[in-house]
């Protein structure tokens, strides 16, 4: 198993971080790097059963392993499966294999044999995100109240969370300290964030915070269309995980079930208490209807969308 490892990220932070926990292990070998996307997967098991020149070992990294996804790569590059199914059956006693991709679907048969075969990475460990942070801090202090903020208002996006370390050092630059109260002042919430306060606003008819929210989301320059389908997502989102919540699914079992991450899965959930299904429905309706309007060329959306947050 140390010799074959599975990556699972679309975050280059998390992606860096864990290849240099299992490189750094093995200082003396030649890194070699493959984009799957170019090169078939056979090049890579020829290369994984050449004899070592210039070290004792090689390690052969093959990025965008879409083949392991369940979206279908557009690139004309066929890859015969049956060498790697064979290789991690009887791997090389010298080298080390790495595949990276985005995502995993665990139904495919080679996806499931792969999981087997290989150690699958597919996010970093509370401990490792800590030692992350507190690197990348140096000497400033920020205590586990506010390193757990900046990761939610980041998505457990590591590579922007450590972005805004770097901003929210530059603001703190005298004192060194970096408090909950510097995160929700410097960092900007996640859309998703945003997206959800402007669904709890129609939802609640609260116009003034919906207008608020809806006239900064034309600031950052988004349009009206891009909004209202925005909207739409959410709303059908909510909706998705109040059904799914009656089956008794979690927030884990349901970010796998809709394919996407457990943080606006998380949000989702705490929306779906406050709203009964006809509502949500009604809500989704009319931005449909909206949509369509402006699809088929009778209006822009600018008038009729701030007509309806003044009617909500």
């Amino acid at each position: 198993m140390d010799r074959l490892f599975l990556i699972i990220t679309n975050d280059k932070t998390t992606l860096d971080y864990q290849l240099a926990e299992i490189l750094k292990k093995k200082k003396d070998s030649e890194v070699i790097h493959y984009d799957l996307t170019e090169v078939p997967i056979e090049q890579l098991i020829e290369d994984l059963d050449t004899y070592n020149f210039l070290s004792n070992q090689k390690i052969i990294i093959g990025h965008n392993a879409t083949f392991l996804g369940s979206e279908k790569s557009k690139l004309a590059i066929e890859h015969h499966l049956e060498r790697l199914e064979k290789y991690v059956e009887f791997p090389s006693d010298d080298n080390i294999l790495i595949l990276v991709n985005d995502t995993l679907d665990k139904r495919k048969k080679l996806v499931s044999l792969l999981c087997q075969k290989m150690t699958v990475i597919e996010k970093i460990s509370e401990h490792n995100i800590h030692d992350l942070i507190k690197q990348h801090l140096e000497d400033y202090q920020m205590d586990h109240s506010s390193e757990k903020l900046l990761l939610e208002y980041c998505q457990n996006d590591m590579e922007r969370v450590l972005q805004e370390i770097e901003k929210l050092k530059l603001y703190r630059l005298e004192e060194k300290k970096i408090t909950e109260q510097d995160i929700k002042d410097i960092v900007m919430k996640s859309m998703d964030d945003n997206i959800f306060h402007l669904v709890d606003s129609i939802l609640t008819g609260n116009k003034k915070d919906a207008f608020e929210l809806y006239r900064n989301f034309l600031l950052y320059g988004e349009q009206v269309v891009n909004i209202i389908r925005l909207l739409a997502n959410k709303i059908r989102l909510i909706y998705q995980v109040k059904v799914l919540l009656y089956s008794g699914n979690s927030d884990q079992t349901i970010s796998k079930l809709l394919k996407i991450h457990e943080y606006p899965v998380k949000l989702a959930r705490q929306a779906s208490y406050q709203y009964t299904e006809k509502i949500l429905l009604e809500k989704l309706e009319k931005l449909a209807n909206l949509d369509l309007e402006i699809k088929s060329g009778k209006t822009n959306g600018l008038i009729e969308f701030e007509m309806m947050l003044a009617t909500i």
